[in-house]
């Protein structure tokens, strides 16, 4: 049995030991408090990384740090994936209808370029008047989330950077965060396809945006749990403004899927890996899972 660990955005810079030295400390933590420490007996734990990939071949609005929120520079191939997702999230921390509209009202996008562009802007600059660092997370996470979705030359680099460990036959724990928890789905279910199901006795999908209409729609029916996987735990904290719905379940996902959809990452960062390793429920479905 290995354990194998799929990071998710805003990781560029970093390498696959400092991804496992930021995961595994909370982690052994975590399973020290609940009196077992099963970690020695896996062959393995490896940790992708593919931060520096996505981060360098994404949107190039990304890399703005002139342009506020960075939706100006978005194309609008964006503006379409994006809009719906960014309003369902910027009403979900208090932003109305009619403070977007206020700021749709003093809107000017250049012309020929769709209503589509004209409403992420003002819904942007809603959610940044409420919350900057929660507007910047939206449109970086939408950002990366639409680089993997729909550039077939960015998919296919990721993917061919993670794939090799999970080709290996060996069962694996799966422990996912954020984007790495559609990059993980999109490859279970590309090894199902091929008829190679990975065998996972435990799959964690960790403030996942899977939930969002545009994400869950990427993915073609039936969507369900892929049939390698023994047990799908999805854990979301209420205020992850990444896990836009905390709970994963039919008639989106199916039914075999348990969900915490409370746990308390702390409001500094409730979409922080740490604080979601730290969680009792997390801890004791990883020690279930190892023999």
């Amino acid at each position: 049995m290995r354990m194998i660990l799929v990071h998710g955005i805003s990781q560029e810079g970093k390498s696959e030991k400092i991804i496992l030295d930021e995961w595994l400390t909370p982690l052994r933590a975590a399973l020290a408090k609940q009196g077992s420490d099963p970690i020695g007996r896996l062959s393995r734990i490896e940790a992708v990384f593919y931060g520096d990939l996505l981060g360098s071949n994404s949107s190039p609005w990304l890399k703005s740090e002139t342009l506020p929120m960075g939706a100006e520079e978005a194309s609008d191939d964006f503006d379409d994936f994006a809009v719906e997702a960014l309003e369902a999230m910027a009403i979900s921390i208090g932003v109305t209808r009619a403070e977007i509209e206020a700021e749709a009202a003093d809107t000017t996008v250049p012309m020929g370029k769709g209503p589509h562009k004209k409403w992420l802007k003002a819904i942007a600059r809603a959610v940044e008047k409420i919350s900057p660092l929660k507007g910047a997370m939206a449109l970086r996470v939408l950002g990366e989330a639409h680089a993997y979705i729909r550039n077939k030359y960015v998919h296919n680099l990721v993917n061919n950077n993670i794939r090799p460990v999970f080709e290996d036959d060996e069962p694996a724990i799966i422990i996912s965060h954020s984007l790495g928890t559609v990059v993980s789905y999109a490859l279970l279910r590309e090894f199902e396809r091929n008829n190679r199901s990975r065998q996972s006795p435990l799959w964690l999908t960790l403030g996942s945006p899977l939930g969002i209409d545009v994400v869950r729609k990427s993915f073609t029916k039936p969507r369900i749990r892929p049939s390698g996987v023994s047990r799908w735990v999805n854990a979301a904290d209420p205020e992850d403004f990444v896990a836009l719905h905390s709970a994963l379940s039919a008639p989106d996902f199916g039914p075999d899927i348990e969900n915490f959809s409370d746990v308390e990452n702390g409001p500094e960062n409730p979409h922080g890996i740490a604080g979601y390793l730290s969680d009792v429920r997390v801890a004791k479905a990883i020690i279930e899972a190892i023999p």
